[in-house]
């Protein structure tokens, strides 16, 4: 909104202006907003400047408030409430423990994401939230509000977003008891031997193991698929050699995990983040904390540390530890 002199009109001006009306003096005003008398007096006058108009007769008994200013106090009452309303929606959004939080992941982490928001569901507002959860291969934009929260890989690199390195996922080589039964154990200086699963359009799987210094061979690729879970029962099925998430082959008896003669270990990095809202709204911050807490609880120690002398990423964010080395947490907050 613009005065007669074309500057933006200042809301303080007419909540002086609401003050005096109300009040019905400048003394009475300067009291409830605790201003002093002669700063209520300029205010008025500002905004009469600002307005081109004449809002008050004055006279030996004080302002009296003209035809002009009674029309011009009904629309600044109005102003008043619109504003109120407008601070108590931000404080509810900055408050309110419920709503609805959209998270996006690969599948690398998909199936520990509703354990690990189990503390949300405990409190009585449980059930005013609304958790969404995207399993996707994409980099959803978080500042295009494509979703609140993302579980990632790589580093994220817009300096607008809050994020935390909460740890190290990581990463082994897994094939099931009855393969094994079948062909003997796989051993790391004789893939060619050997048959694996790995993605269709992209071998992340043969990537990270020819960071450690071998091949495997593109023909023993037996069963290819770009599906996380078609893999793994693929490799439960006896199809070949697997590369998945320690937490995932630990959770089936008929898998076992094979490579120990391998030269380092392989883990994949798990960025949070979320859009700088997250600063502002309580469940979308409860909803970031409660990850990050239980993130960090499993995976924080498994961060490869400065120590890790011959470290080395692919193209999917994974750390190869070619020499061991120590491990520890690390954070790094941006935005």
């Amino acid at each position: 909104m613009r005065g007669e002199s074309g500057q933006e009109l200042d809301w303080n001006l007419v909540r002086t202006f609401v003050a005096v009306v109300e009040q019905g003096s400048l003394a009475g005003a300067a009291r409830v907003l605790n201003f002093a008398h002669p700063t209520v007096a300029r205010h008025i006058q500002q905004l009469e400047s600002q307005l081109g108009v004449v809002l008050f007769e004055r006279g030996g008994q004080g302002l009296k408030i003209n035809d002009v200013g009674e029309r011009l106090a009904e629309v600044a009452a109005q102003m008043r409430r619109q504003a109120a309303a407008f601070e108590s929606v931000s404080e509810l959004a900055r408050t309110t423990t419920g709503g609805r939080v959209r998270i996006t992941l690969s599948e690398l982490l998909a199936d520990l994401v509703p354990e690990l928001l189990l503390p949300l569901r405990e409190d009585p507002a449980a059930g005013e939230r609304q958790i969404e959860v995207e399993v996707s291969p994409q980099l959803l934009n978080l500042l295009d509000l494509e979703a609140d929260i993302a579980i990632r890989h790589v580093r994220p690199v817009h300096s607008e977003l809050v994020c935390r390195r909460v740890g190290a996922l990581p990463l082994g080589a897994w094939v099931a008891e009855s393969y094994i039964e079948r062909n003997g154990t796989p051993h790391f200086d004789r893939l060619d031997e050997h048959w694996f699963v790995d993605g269709a359009s992209e071998q992340r799987f043969a990537a990270a193991v020819e960071q450690l210094g071998v091949a495997i061979p593109s023909e023993r690729i037996g069963f290819r698929s770009d599906s996380l879970r078609a893999q793994l029962k693929a490799a439960e099925l006896g199809w070949g050699v697997v590369g998945i998430p320690d937490y995932l082959g630990e959770a089936r008896p008929g898998l076992r995990k094979i490579f120990a003669d391998a030269p380092g270990p392989v883990y994949s990095e798990i960025w949070l983040v979320a859009r700088p809202a997250m600063r502002q709204q309580q469940f979308l911050r409860m909803t970031f904390e409660c990850l990050a807490s239980g993130l960090e609880a499993r995976f924080g120690g498994k961060l490869p540390g400065p120590d890790a002398r011959a470290a080395t990423r692919n193209g999917a964010g994974a750390v190869i530890v070619a020499s061991g080395g120590a491990v520890h947490q690390g954070e790094s907050a941006v935005g």
